[in-house]
């Protein structure tokens, strides 16, 4: 028996339902700046969090540009845009004073922390109502999801 089209349409409908609910449970009264933000702006402030993960003292405006596949200049116009926002620090390197590291706020690198331990919270709660072969089965499903896309989108 093939997979009925209803059963596919379900599945990423699903995922998107959770991920519209996660995200809005993490939305406070104080993230009302977030709103007026641009999906790109937005795609730039997760790439900053990802890569200072790494390099938690900034990264360089063309590891940026990079990253998201736009021209230097155009990234700096983003970042000063996220600068005057105050979601983003733009720094100069005290080594090279012509270069720039570039940084979550710590206003906005605290709302990210609060949002990661909200989503640990959601995870947890919910894993603890699987039995112990549900929750590995889940867990290696969820993977292989992930594990489907990335590979599909790098093929493309």
């Amino acid at each position: 028996m093939g997979i009925r089209s209803d059963e596919v349409t379900r599945v990423w409908r699903d995922l998107f339902c959770i991920t519209d609910h996660m995200r809005d449970s993490n939305i406070t009264i104080s993230d009302h700046g977030l709103f007026s933000l641009t999906f790109n702006q937005l795609r730039m402030i997760k790439i900053v969090h990802q890569l200072t993960r790494e390099a938690p003292g900034g990264i360089t405006l063309k590891t940026l540009a990079e990253s998201l596949s736009i021209t230097p200049a155009a990234a700096s116009e983003m970042v000063d845009a996220l600068v005057r926002k105050e979601v983003l620090c733009r720094d100069h390197n005290p080594q090279d004073r012509r270069a720039v590291a570039i940084r979550l706020s710590d206003r906005c690198r605290e709302r990210v922390a609060e949002g990661e331990r909200n989503f640990d919270r959601q995870m947890r709660a919910f894993l603890n109502t699987l039995s112990a072969q549900a929750r590995s089965e889940f867990l290696k499903t969820v993977s292989a999801l992930r594990e489907f896309i990335v590979e599909e989108e790098e093929k493309a």
